[in-house]
């Protein structure tokens, strides 16, 4: 009987450092370099303005200004570069974060969503809705989360992926977007789970 409730506090603990195991991994954080991120050909609302060292910066040292002109539209698109390696790191995480900080005047306000680009999944818009809506003048972490269905596709993928996002807002007169820390969060495979609590069970077994 003690054995079994070792085993089975053996098994929690295992997966409990697992869990703790999810880190969040930088994709971009715009340090004076674009990195191959661009707003649309067809996107005349939002242009680079460069970066900023003063405002909106929440990791390292800059972050990258855009500049908004009056009367947007939806879709207006902010297109990165399509790597493997967004493959690879998207098809092993939960979610992607953004942090923005918007100043000026957006009318109504502004709505976020986010696409997932490659060939094998698509065009896919995981957030139809422009469910995100940061607040004008405070920094705002807007957080998507990949679904399952995208993730498997990409585990199997041999393309390179893009993220892009696709921002709306109210007529007004314009504005500027301050965008920083753009990361994923990758969570352990559930191969490696299952190894992990397998050993604990059997170092319980030994124990016993």
């Amino acid at each position: 009987m003690r054995s079994g409730k070792f085993a089975f506090c053996m098994l929690v603990l295992t997966l409990t450092l697992v869990c703790r195991q999810a880190s969040a991994v930088l994709i971009e954080s715009w340090e004076n370099s674009l990195d191959g991120w661009t707003t649309s050909p067809e996107n005349s609302a939002w242009t680079s303005a460069g970066f900023s060292s003063t405002t909106g910066v929440t990791n390292q040292s800059f972050s990258w200004n855009l500049h908004g002109a009056s009367g947007f539209t939806y879709g207006q698109l902010i297109d990165g570069p399509s790597t493997i390696a967004n493959t690879t790191l998207l098809a092993n995480s939960a979610t992607v974060s953004l942090d923005v900080l918007a100043v000026g005047d957006f009318g109504f306000g502004q709505q976020w969503a986010m696409v997932v680009n490659n060939s094998n999944t698509g065009y896919n818009n995981i957030d139809p809705t422009f469910s995100h809506s940061p607040s004008i003048g405070s920094e705002s972490t807007l957080t998507w989360t990949i679904p399952q269905s995208i993730r498997d596709t990409l585990a199997v993928s041999p393309n390179p992926t893009q993220i892009i996002f696709q921002v709306g807002s109210g007529s007004g007169a314009g504005g500027n977007l301050f965008l920083d820390n753009l990361t994923a969060t990758v969570v352990p495979e559930p191969a490696s789970m299952g190894v992990l609590a397998i050993g604990g069970l059997l170092a319980a077994r030994r124990r016993r």
